[in-house]
């Protein structure tokens, strides 16, 4: 697949398939896409990733998020069997640059993950509760002086994929 055309075939996923497991090779390419991402300074050090395929961990963070957000527990990871979690050093050289290196890290992953036929949705709300919950950070595993930022979430999809869309400029744009 070319890079236009995955960019133009990615969706958020909603619906992902719980009982079908992604390969870890696969994983791992997703993994290596993301590292390819640019970060602000060149700070690799800044950013860590941990991959999970604990169902017991996604439902303490979903028990986690509702408690925090004061609703009924839900799945905020959708069903997926894999979230990739991007912490971010608690030490920055700008203040929200740690948002914008971990959304360059999940954009490259997710649109790996179209290159390669796994369904991906980008993920925000329930991984800012789990920052939140130092025993959950130390179940995953993220190293001291970091929290989580951002996630992306990989799978299958129960629906069929869409088609790809045609690329256009959907947003409000000046050229000057």
């Amino acid at each position: 697949m070319q890079t236009l055309e995955a960019i133009a075939k990615r969706k958020s996923t909603r619906d992902f398939d719980p009982n079908k497991a992604v390969p870890d090779e696969i994983v791992d390419t997703i993994i290596k896409a993301g590292c390819q991402a640019p970060i602000g300074a060149g700070k690799r050090d800044s950013l860590h990733l941990t991959v999970c395929r604990s169902k017991e961990i996604l439902d303490e963070i979903n028990e986690s998020t509702a408690a925090a957000m004061k609703m009924e527990k839900r799945d905020f990871f959708y069903g997926a069997p894999v979230v990739i979690f991007v912490s971010a050093s608690e030490k920055q050289m700008a203040p929200g640059i740690e948002y914008a290196n971990a959304a360059c890290v999940i954009e490259n992953m997710l649109i790996a993950a179209t290159d390669v036929g796994v369904d991906n949705i980008y993920l925000w709300g329930g991984v800012q509760a789990a920052a939140k919950n130092a025993d959950l950070c130390a179940k995953m595993g993220i190293p001291e002086g970091f929290k989580p930022v951002s996630a992306a979430a990989i799978g299958y999809s129960q629906s069929s994929s869409a088609p790809a869309r045609e690329l256009s400029v959907s947003l409000s744009a000046n050229y000057i």
